[in-house]
């Protein structure tokens, strides 16, 4: 059996090394990740809500991405509505959540992302607070169509879009 060594940790990220195979460890959520896909039905066919924000590690400049949020203990749907009115400013309930299953982001990395969409046609949304972070509050919201959306190039997007074609 191999061992995993850790080559470095701080309270965000742990690097792990298993027998020369090393991959990063999300420390501050326990490698667990929750993304949501919010989508409305409109005269013109579904449309899709995703976050415009400045990634760090895409680039200086805001890219289009999946609501997301690190899990914080207990129901991660909790996480899933709390993250969702964060950033979308959207008040859901977790009943109202539509589960697409579990899916990794790459090869390395070791996080799990539970996936989510929610239907909010109808919804009117308050204010987007964030997380107070200098990321989220910059951030913006967008809606696509599937077209404008199969070009977004965060990964769970399209996860998140074919799981909820395939569930009807």
């Amino acid at each position: 059996m191999l061992t995993t060594v850790i080559l470095h940790e701080n309270p965000w990220v742990s690097l792990m090394d298993v027998g020369g195979y090393v991959y990063s460890h999300e420390t501050r959520c326990q490698g667990r990740i929750v993304a949501v896909l919010p989508y409305r039905e409109t005269p013109g066919g579904r449309e899709f809500l995703v976050r415009s924000e400045i990634t760090p590690c895409w680039g200086p400049d805001p890219v289009l991405s999946a609501v997301t949020g690190g899990y914080e203990g207990g129901d991660i749907a909790d996480d899933a509505v709390r993250e969702l009115e964060e950033e979308t400013g959207y008040l859901v309930r977790t009943a109202d959540l539509v589960p697409l299953g579990e899916s990794y982001a790459s090869k390395s990395a070791d996080t799990v992302y539970t996936l989510y969409a929610v239907d909010v046609s109808g919804l009117t949304p308050g204010e987007a607070l964030g997380d107070g972070s200098a990321h989220e509050s910059s951030a913006t919201t967008r809606w696509l169509g599937p077209a404008e959306l199969a070009q977004v190039r965060d990964p769970q997007v399209a996860v998140m879009y074919l799981r909820l074609l395939a569930d009807g």
